[in-house]
């Protein structure tokens, strides 16, 4: 008797349930967005370096310096405070410890076991949420710190960042890093415009050039382009990392205007203090403050959903005090609380309903993986077929629904590290939490794993031992299991099995489905491709044409045609072609699991 595939049997099945289809499947507007309807604005500003508490809606006021080296500082932030009047503030919205980990699972929607490999390397391959806006019909821009990719040896990382779909950028930490604020080196759509040493001062303002007043600019300048058309604004704000320095508004003047450009700690240069963070976070709300008033100007501000959300805890130099006087620790760079608990307020007057006489909130968990599929139900555009979100859409609750979206948040974090040395890498971790108690999954340091209770711990300091990693970070042992109360228990066991059932599993086998092998010429064909095992964590692929002039293929695996011939197209697994963007590695790695496609066209 003939043996039948395992594989043939899965692919049979799933071919017949519907979940592959080889039908042209196009992002599609949400029929409950009615024909007459104008799709909304979508405008997401990240603010780095800044916890919740760097709002003041959150209830602190004062920063402070854990090192003495300045007095309590008070400060306030009305305009983001207005927003989360005028809207909703999320009180447990939490993200990765440090900047890239969370831009990436925020732009892709994903958790960085799929799609990170190594710092300042994604790969356009990768599907983000500009990639499907565009598709969808929206202008896109990102005006702010890039910092994610170096490009490949066949684009440039000046032009690498187009590759992600955005029709219009500024961006800081592209080719380099460099200087983000005063005399800041830039990328401006594709052209290298570096103000570093010189000495011209910017016409708008007679001062010295800084860099987030050009984004700004240039952000309000997209805005006033495209008021007539959907358009989605992404805007990571270079404010407020350090190196911290003066802004403009800081007085008198003259510290601004004679203050050292260049970054701390380089060549002799000491371009950095401490005390000039709450100046920087003042700043930061006027910006948005500008970005808001243009919007009322336009009269787009009911057609425009905003989000402001911080990356990662604020620096671990600070505290934020709260105005009972209680002392919040900041802890950039750390998975508890403090490292990943950020602000995030969402506004759109007529359509989220503002609180009456007070703030309307938010308690459940919201995941920075939810934000990408929250934009998207909101914009009625369709999530397609090639990309499988990790993340849940919590609109229907900024619309009012009761019912919490999640019941707990699984994340993986590798920091600055490789994905393919998780072993050497101390930093790695893996947890799942609630709002009440928090598991960490089996490390080389800990592998029995680690259990906290935040309801009373929730700096996570229990356990008779600790190890520090880098920055000064301590991972404290945790509860004696042995010891848990029943209802401890029972978490326990929940939060321990969510860890399992996201372990890593590779990818086996890629399958493309198509029913042509002749098109004609001036058609396109969408292909459809399955990674097996279905539960594999890393099922992106990459597309490749073995003739582009005959016919190409994007991201989507749309196929367009451009002269008659014969061609090959190619896909190949993430699983282990290691696609990465850094300026120097291969793009990808062609020895692995792959698929092939032959296709003529025809006149």
């Amino acid at each position: 008797m003939k043996r039948i595939s395992v594989y043939a049997v899965l692919i049979s099945l799933f071919l017949l349930t519907g979940c592959v289809s080889t039908q042209d499947e196009k992002p599609v507007i949400d029929t409950s967005l009615e024909q007459s309807q104008r799709q909304p604005n979508l405008v997401l500003i990240l603010i780095d370096d800044l916890s919740h508490y760097g709002f003041t809606t959150y209830g602190a006021d004062v920063i402070r310096s854990k090192h003495g080296k300045f007095a309590d500082i008070q400060f306030s932030t009305p305009n983001i405070d207005k927003l989360a009047e005028q809207g909703i503030r999320i009180e447990n919205a939490f993200t990765h410890p440090l900047c890239e980990n969370t831009r990436i699972a925020l732009m892709s929607g994903k958790q960085n076991n799929r799609n990170y490999l190594k710092p300042k390397s994604q790969h356009a391959s990768d599907i983000t949420f500009s990639d499907v806006f565009k598709r969808a019909g929206y202008t896109t821009g990102m005006f702010g710190k890039w910092k994610q990719t170096r490009g490949t040896k066949e684009i440039a990382a000046k032009d690498y960042i187009s590759e992600f779909g955005w029709d219009e950028y500024v961006a800081f930490d592209v080719v380099e890093e460099g200087q983000r604020f005063i005399n800041p080196n830039l990328v401006i759509n594709g052209e290298l415009v570096d103000y570093r040493k010189r000495t011209d001062l910017d016409p708008e303002t007679g001062r010295r050039w800084y860099g987030p007043d050009i984004y700004n600019r240039h952000v309000l300048n997209f805005i006033e382009k495209n008021q007539d058309k959907p358009f989605f604004l992404y805007y990571p704000m270079a404010l407020v990392h350090d190196d911290h320095k003066p802004t403009p508004d800081t007085k008198p003047n003259t510290i601004f205007d004679q203050f050292d450009e260049w970054p701390n700690n380089r060549n002799g240069h000491t371009g950095d203090d401490p005390k000039y963070i709450a100046d920087m976070i003042e700043y930061t709300d006027k910006l948005i403050g500008k970005l808001v008033t243009k919007l009322d100007q336009l009269k787009l501000r009911e057609d425009t959903l905003i989000i402001v959300m911080g990356d990662n805890g604020t620096k671990e130099i600070f505290a934020h005090v709260k105005k009972d006087g209680t002392v919040y620790p900041a802890r950039k760079g750390g998975n508890t609380d403090n490292g990943i608990h950020v602000g995030m307020v969402l506004s759109q007057p007529g359509t989220i309903e503002a609180g009456q006489n007070t703030v309307r909130s938010y308690d459940g968990l919201v995941y920075l993986t939810d934000v990408f599929p929250t934009m998207a139900e909101a914009a009625g555009v369709a999530i397609p077929k090639e990309t499988r979100l990790d993340g849940m859409s919590f609109w229907p609750q900024m619309l009012g629904e009761t019912k919490q979206h999640r019941r707990h948040i699984y994340s993986w974090y590798i920091a600055n590290g490789r994905y393919d040395d998780i072993e050497n890498n101390e930093r790695f971790t893996h947890f799942a939490f609630n709002k009440s108690y928090k598991y960490y999954g089996s490390t080389k340091a800990y592998p029995d794993g680690r259990f906290f209770d935040l309801t009373t711990d929730p700096l996570e300091r229990a356990g008779d031992s600790y190890i520090e990693v880098r920055w000064g970070v301590r991972r404290y042992s945790g509860l004696d299991i042995n010891k848990l109360t029943p209802v401890q228990r029972q978490a326990y066991v929940a939060l321990k099995q969510v860890v399992e059932d996201n372990k890593n599993v590779d990818a086996q086998r890629l399958i493309i489905h198509s029913t042509k092998s002749t098109i004609k010429l001036g058609t396109k064909l969408d292909l459809n491709v399955s990674t097996l095992p279905f539960s594999a964590n890393r099922d992106g692929v990459i597309w490749v044409s073995s003739d582009p002039s005959i016919a190409s293929v994007n991201k989507f695996g749309e196929v367009t045609t451009h002269k008659t011939g014969k061609v090959n197209i190619d896909v190949y697994s993430w699983s282990d072609a290691k696609p990465l963007a850094d300026g120097k590695s291969p793009s990808f790695l062609t020895s692995g699991i792959t698929d092939r496609v032959q296709l003529t066209i025809t006149k």
